[in-house]
């Protein structure tokens, strides 16, 4: 039985998430009470969240992401849709030199992504659906 700090219960041990960074093993709050405290982390911190999550990819960070939405009109860099399709855009980059490209839509960077990024490949996929309009 461990005591959470959240509700102030005795629970089982299962009644807890696993960290291997704490002494006992176990997140100090019961599976319930870290579910609300990361929501309300989550809703108090939006912005600073998001700042952290645009410097997982290289070469982007939050003003240069800034930056490139304004340049971009708010709209995706491929299709020129206005809405991301997903919470955010997303931030396209070179893999093999790391260099920034854009900012695209959820769908557009999926679609790259299948396409391996190789402009011989989109080819051909356009080649495909001109012939059989």
């Amino acid at each position: 039985m461990k005591l959470c700090l959240g509700c102030n219960q005795e629970k089982p041990r299962d009644a807890y998430y696993p960290r291997k960074n704490r002494k006992n093993g176990m997140e100090s709050r019961c599976k319930d009470c870290y579910k609300i405290y990361k929501t309300r982390y989550r809703n108090n911190n939006r912005e600073l969240i998001r700042a952290q999550n645009k410097r997982r990819v290289p070469g982007w960070d939050i003003d240069r992401y800034n930056q490139q939405l304004e340049l971009q009109n708010n709209v995706c860099a491929v299709c020129g849709d206005s809405e991301p399709a997903a919470r955010d855009w997303c931030q396209d980059h070179n893999h093999d030199t790391n260099e920034p490209r854009g900012l695209l839509c959820n769908r557009c960077n999926a679609g790259l992504g299948y396409f391996r990024d190789n402009p011989e490949y989109l080819q051909s996929a356009i080649d495909y659906l001109k012939k059989w309009q």
